[in-house]
């Protein structure tokens, strides 16, 4: 998992809106991301799957913790298909600003000759 970690430009996690213990896994989860990408700024997304089933996770609780986390949060369903393909058009979306602003950085720079 870390070397997908380290060559990653962006992370989906996803826990099922039906399962407390795959929610309460997300930060460490998160928490590995951020220490193998040593403040690199890269993009996560946080998706509640299953959302046509009976839930245990409140929105509300995942939408405040991506709030904290500073990133989106999208409900899905991966059996019907729900709002799985706009899961990965917002990260893609990030990844593609977060790129974008890089070589926009890097063309700014300048050099003097002395």
């Amino acid at each position: 998992m870390d070397t997908w970690i380290n060559f990653g430009d962006g992370f989906i996690l996803v826990f099922s809106i039906n399962d407390e213990e795959s929610f309460k896994c997300l930060n460490e989860k998160r928490n590995r991301i951020i220490e193998i990408k040593n403040g690199k700024n890269c993009p996560i997304l946080l998706v509640g799957n299953k959302n046509d089933l009976d839930r245990k996770i409140n929105y509300s609780d995942a939408k405040n913790l991506s709030n904290k986390w500073g990133c989106e949060y999208i409900e899905t369903s991966a059996i019907n298909g729900f709002n799985c393909k706009e899961a990965f058009e917002i990260l893609a979306k990030k990844i593609y600003k977060i790129k974008q602003n890089d070589i926009k950085k890097k063309k700014e720079c300048c050099c003097s000759i002395y």
